[in-house]
């Protein structure tokens, strides 16, 4: 990868020595047209994400979006356009420590981008949202060990805030300069922040000012810098005139046109405001526990070909996503949805491992939603941009190859807390009280709490007080028994139940009190801190100030340490208590494709309640299928290897009475009640309509939800 990234920049050094008598690179607005090379250009484009995509995949997943007509020949008006982030988090994982290898390599990204003869649209951020945990804000701006670290004001002017960004910056934007159209690659614009408008002030522009002055001193003059936002906030979160180039985002019916890029046009210099939707939704969000987002195929081919055609086929348009990927790991971003008087009620809800968005391309390469269900959106778009352009888009690649590799048995088990020793060497952190993982240098997965009680405080029934809600859910435990649950939406407080009696007839006087706190994803609106883990340092148990503690952060990098025991044993379900399992399946090299890649597959899991899952070490995300609506967890085929393949679950709940999974060929994403959502008659799922997450935002900004339609009275079919 390295040493390709050198030779293609060395060949755009070249290409410009050898073809300097040639007319220069150029991409600007001009007459309310973006222009390209001297000529009027309409940009068709669709939002990929190299980081929820396995490498081996990159090329297959852009061929199959270039193949809808988002790419089309040189001869035509139209410019051949991908949208990507850049998610800061992603790549300095830790301050001063950058990461750009395999999937962070996003550079090599965006090669493979010019090498297919596509352009990009570049999303520097520093916030992207994205559904993506804190909105790709790095996970130790809240650790106090950094400058202004947990107090900072985000994404604002705050000096603490912006050191970091500076940082950010100074090493992001020189590595994308020689990428920029005007020098020879692919990026044609560059967009700073993400819809901004939901939190920035119409009067205080310091912040937005700043970043721009970064991006010119790195980037130029002559790049094309851009904001992006729902078109009622595009004062709030952009810049006047041609300070940037201001742009709208929206879903299919949500707007009139005209209204929604005459909010565009207005803040833009006169002249420089060619139509453009940036993130034109062709599905949505899903948080856990609700139904699985299916918007109308026929509204949005409908909403498309208008947008097409709109100011005399002047407007562009960008779907997002294109193909969503998958939030592997623990990168899944939340949203918190308020309630009550004046919002003062807050609802944590995560996004789900998934990110299939219910777009043209699936979570597994496929064309339509075999998961889902409905028309095929990918057939029907593709059918709309050649109606458009009279242009035959490319063949479409042969749709993925998806294997049933059958039941595998998870013989082999290890609870969580007897593994404890191997995965965290020695005693744990010593801590007086409890601090968020933030503290401890921990960036997501689950940490473990443990203190010591006197066993006569549960003798009688007790109250445990954590002060705050646990950030996100927790179990906690007495002698390696679980006694009670915590969720972020319950409260702080729970009872404990009166000792059981083989504990307490081992007469101790002091108990090992464990709480054992599972991170599921930041908030990503980007707007204050989402702390994780135990978020109070006071806590009670029975009016009593507990201290003393040793923490045991535990991210699971290495699932090799988990000492599984040589033999199988009985299963082990005889008490919910969080538990590693694991067991082996067979590939068979002869089923590799050309590219010397195994069939995907999809992990069926009938039975389990809750946990987070890895293949051969590397980690798939959580599972919840006692939530839904995600029913199966996809394992890309680059994942696997020839012969024995290791799967290890993490069950944090309570295992399947028989510990078994089922690796299927087909996804399902109608859980926990098989096909309970209802085909409306142009073939989206029929669901309420959206007032959560990052829906609320929108619905509170348009306010197009007082009597549940949209603004052509047409019912929104989004996302409870």
């Amino acid at each position: 990868m390295q040493w390709h990234r050198a030779r293609v920049l060395l060949a755009i050094s070249l290409c410009g020595l050898a073809v300097a008598a040639q007319p220069k690179r150029t991409f600007t607005l001009e007459d309310d047209r973006f222009v390209r090379d001297g000529k009027a250009t309409q940009l068709i484009s669709g939002s990929v994400h190299y980081h929820r995509i396995p490498v081996p995949y990159w090329r297959d997943r852009l061929l199959r979006v270039r193949s809808m007509g988002l790419n089309t020949i040189e001869a035509t008006p139209l410019c051949r356009h991908m949208q990507l982030y850049i998610p800061w988090n992603y790549h300095e994982r830790f301050p001063g420590e950058y990461f750009w290898d395999g999937m962070a390599d996003v550079f090599s990204f965006v090669e493979l981008i010019q090498e297919l003869d596509m352009l990009v649209l570049l999303r520097v951020g520093p916030y992207i949202c994205a559904e993506w945990d804190f909105g790709g804000l790095p996970w130790w701006l809240a650790s106090s060990q950094v400058v202004g670290g947990g107090k900072m004001h985000l994404r604002s002017s705050d000096p603490d805030y912006l050191e970091h960004v500076d940082r950010w910056f100074d090493v992001l934007l020189p590595k994308v300069a020689p990428y920029l159209y005007q020098r020879g690659g692919p990026i044609v614009m560059v967009q700073l922040e993400n819809e901004y408008g939901f939190i920035g002030k119409a009067d205080d522009k310091h912040y937005m000012r700043h970043l721009v002055k970064l991006a010119r001193k790195a980037l130029g003059d002559e790049i094309v810098l851009f904001t992006t936002d729902p078109p009622p906030n595009v004062e709030k979160g952009s810049l006047p005139d041609d300070e940037i180039f201001s742009v709208v985002d929206f879903g299919p019916g949500w707007y009139n046109l005209s209204d929604a890029f005459g909010a565009q046009r207005r803040y833009n210099a006169p002249g420089k405001s060619p139509p453009l939707c940036a993130e034109f939704y062709p599905g949505w969000l899903v948080h856990w526990g609700e139904k699985m987002a299916n918007t109308s195929a026929q509204v949005l081919t409908d909403s498309f070909s208008e947008i097409l055609s709109y100011a005399n086929g002047t407007a562009s348009v960008n779907f997002y996503m294109a193909h969503g990927g998958t939030n592997f790991g623990w990168t899944a971003g939340a949203g918190i949805a308020l309630y009550g008087e004046q919002g003062r009620g807050e609802s944590y809800q995560a996004h789900i491992t998934s990110y299939d968005y219910d777009c043209m391309v699936s979570e597994a390469g496929q064309y339509g939603q075999p998961g889902i269900g409905g028309p095929n959106k990918y057939q029907m778009i593709r059918d709309a941009v050649k109606a458009h352009t009279g242009v035959d888009p490319p063949d479409s690649p042969p749709p993925p190859t998806i294997k049933a590799y059958g039941q595998v048995d998870l013989k082999r088990s290890v609870p969580l807390l007897e593994a404890l020793p191997q995965l965290w060497s020695g005693d744990g952190i010593m801590s007086k009280r409890p601090l968020p993982m933030e503290e401890y240098g921990q960036g997501g997965g689950l940490i473990l709490y443990r203190t010591h009680i006197r066993a006569a405080a549960l003798q009688n029934g007790a109250e445990l007080d954590i002060t705050h809600p646990v950030h996100d859910y927790a179990r906690v435990l007495v002698e390696g028994k679980v006694i009670a649950s915590l969720d972020r939406n319950k409260g702080a407080k729970v009872s404990l139940p009166l000792l059981d009696k083989d504990t307490a007839d081992k007469s101790k006087k002091m108990l090992t009190l464990d709480i054992v706190v599972e991170a599921i994803g930041r908030d990503n609106s980007g707007s204050k801190f989402d702390f994780k883990g135990l978020v109070s340092e006071d806590v009670y148990l029975n009016g009593d100030l507990l201290q003393d503690w040793r923490v045991f952060p535990l991210e699971l990098k290495d699932t090799a340490l988990i000492p599984f025991p040589a033999q199988v044993q009985p299963h082990p379900n005889t008490q919910p208590t969080p538990t590693f399992y694991r067991g082996t399946f067979t590939a068979d090299a002869g089923l590799k494709s050309k590219d010397g890649i195994l069939p995907d597959t999809f992990m069926v899991m009938p039975g389990w309640t809750k946990g987070v899952a890895f293949v051969n070490g590397f980690n798939l995300g959580w599972y919840w299928p006692k939530a839904g609506p995600q029913m199966t967890m996809y394992i890309p085929g680059p994942m696997l290897r020839d012969g024995e393949n290791e799967l290890v679950l993490l069950e944090v709940e309570e295992g399947a009475e028989k510990p078994t999974v089922t690796l299927g060929d087909t996804p399902n994403f109608f859980g926990p009640e098989p096909k309970k959502q209802q085909i409306d008659q142009q073939g989206g799922m029929v669901t309420t309509p959206m007032r959560t997450g990052r829906a609320e935002m929108y619905s509170q900004a348009w306010q197009l939800f007082e009597d549940d339609t949209d603004p052509h009275g047409q019912q929104l079919i989004m996302q409870q």
